[in-house]
């Protein structure tokens, strides 16, 4: 489920594909999450424009549906990192904003440090107010994993509410 958004920036024409934030009842208008890269013409084209500001987007039709392909599931793992938050987010706000669905969800989200998580307020918010229908769980890593130690096929990683996990 994404869109095709399109700038001038540079005179390129960069085209990058997004995932919409906003659920499908909100029409004519869509909402976006654009994290912006220090190298990335599209994003910081996007970054820089006027609040109201008007940029070119399209969509291949078969591909805009809800993110809800969840029938005869009870319960739900959802792994993503970084802007990989996009289609979870789409996808936990119909299935929490559902009445009479009760699937529980474990969203497991990582991030390179605890700044760079995007949506954490909503996310963290969303979980308090579930009933314990979600549970978010935050991974970060600031910097690559220590080499394993001899005979260990993994190395640590740690959770940041869980503490250190083998």
């Amino acid at each position: 489920n994404s869109m095709l958004g399109k700038d001038d920036w540079d005179g390129s024409d960069a085209v990058r594909p997004y995932t919409p934030m906003s659920d499908n009842s909100m029409l004519g208008k869509f909402e976006l999450l654009v994290k912006r890269y220090d190298s990335g013409a599209a994003s910081q084209w996007l970054h820089g424009l006027e609040i109201g500001a008007k940029v070119g987007f399209k969509h291949i039709k078969f591909n805009i549906k809800a993110q809800y392909p969840f029938e005869g599931k009870k319960t739900i793992t959802m792994i993503c990192a970084g802007t990989g938050i996009t289609p979870m987010y789409q996808a936990l706000w119909k299935l929490l904003g559902t009445p009479g669905d009760d699937r529980q969800v474990t969203l497991l989200y990582g991030n390179k440090s605890p700044t760079d998580i995007l949506m954490k307020e909503q996310l963290d918010e969303w979980a308090a107010k579930s009933a314990g229908r979600l549970k978010v769980v935050h991974v970060v890593g600031m910097t690559p994993d220590p080499p394993p130690i001899p005979g260990w096929e993994t190395t640590s990683t740690y959770i940041a509410e869980l503490g250190w996990v083998d």
